[in-house]
């Protein structure tokens, strides 16, 4: 086999089980040359037949079925197509007039029979032999979209950045939370979302304040292991979203994760602060004890918005030492804490 040249005009033939398909073009050479195995690397540059001249297709020459051969001549085939057509109908012609004045029999005769199978695979080569098929595995290159999200506890929003490639455009969006449990009939149920589209890939998805309390509902009838000191129990909302696209339409399912945790209390000089970190709203029983006149001085039930806090100013009481009592229900369990504050006099 004569090595290419760059640029020179090749003839490439994948060898397959049960063909082999060739075609030709300009060998480009990547500058390895022929390597351990005799085989060529490089591209060819085959024509893409759209009738555009300066229009061509690289083609890799990494195949393990390859095989090019240098083309040294070419012969136009407007010139041997035709030759080699008078040829064989000027010898069949021969062979019929031989077996029409009784010299041949047609059936038993091996020249004319040769002669017919020559013509049928030279005239099949004509059609199809010259076309080259490619029986590679083929390979699509889709457009890459990615998504990515963004939980807020606090303001209960579930933000979706799209990236779109600078190929589709978002056309409309939708999303649901769907809640699983002994406290939802078992099966679970699904709730719609308000969703805005705030920019052109950027979608906000609302989740109500009901839906947190139906999922506090089925956990509180869940068992919960021994009691910590602070309790916090993992919990989950799956949100399943559908985007509209222009092109096409692209699904995703986020968990939105949380927490359920203990109140917690923070002394700030003469007063106390509950914080409830719930998004459902906490029940409480607040007790106020003097400890030096050992006395119980208030008792009183609060609601805690969820999210938010209560502010207890002992300063109301004049100067002295407190206690403090929270007692309040979350997840089925009795849950308390105890803080102790000193008043002076100047806070009092």
């Amino acid at each position: 086999m004569l090595p290419p040249s760059n640029e020179s005009t090749v003839l490439v033939c994948r060898v397959e089980a049960y063909s082999t398909p060739c075609f030709t073009g300009v060998y480009i050479s990547n500058g390895n040359g022929l390597n351990g195995l005799n085989r060529v690397r490089g591209w060819v540059l085959v024509p893409s037949g759209n009738n555009n001249g300066n229009s061509w297709i690289r083609v890799g020459l990494n195949g393990n079925h390859l095989r090019i051969y240098t083309v040294v001549a070419t012969i136009p085939s407007y010139y041997w197509v035709p030759g080699l057509l008078a040829y064989f109908t000027l010898t069949f012609y021969a062979l019929l007039q031989r077996v029409r004045i009784g010299h041949r029999r047609v059936l038993y005769d091996p020249s004319i029979v040769t002669m017919a199978l020559l013509i049928v695979l030279t005239t099949n080569a004509l059609l199809v032999g010259a076309v080259y098929v490619d029986q590679a595995t083929p390979r699509y290159n889709l457009p890459g979209l990615s998504i990515s999200w963004h939980f807020n506890l606090e303001e209960s929003t579930l933000k979706a950045t799209l990236d779109l490639g600078g190929v589709y455009e978002l056309v409309n969006a939708s999303c649901r939370a769907r809640l699983n449990g002994n406290g939802l009939n078992g099966n679970g149920r699904a709730f719609e979302l308000n969703v805005s589209i705030i920019s052109e890939n950027i979608v906000v998805a609302t989740i109500p304040s009901y839906i947190y309390e139906l999922l506090f509902n089925s956990t509180t009838r869940e068992p919960i292991p021994p009691i910590p000191a602070n309790l916090s129990v993992y919990a989950a909302i799956p949100i399943q979203c559908r985007f509209t696209l222009d092109k096409a339409i692209f699904e995703s399912t986020y968990l939105a994760t949380f927490y359920w945790r203990d109140l917690v209390l923070h002394i700030v000089k003469s007063s106390v602060l509950v914080n409830n970190p719930n998004p459902v709203g906490v029940n409480t029983t607040i007790y106020i004890v003097d400890l030096e006149r050992g006395r119980l001085l208030n008792s009183t039930s609060v609601l805690i918005r969820p999210l938010s806090s209560v502010w207890i100013d002992l300063g109301v009481y004049g100067a002295g030492v407190y206690r403090v009592i929270v007692q309040y229900d979350l997840l089925g369990l009795v849950r308390t804490r105890v803080v102790e504050v000193a008043v002076s006099q100047e806070e009092g």
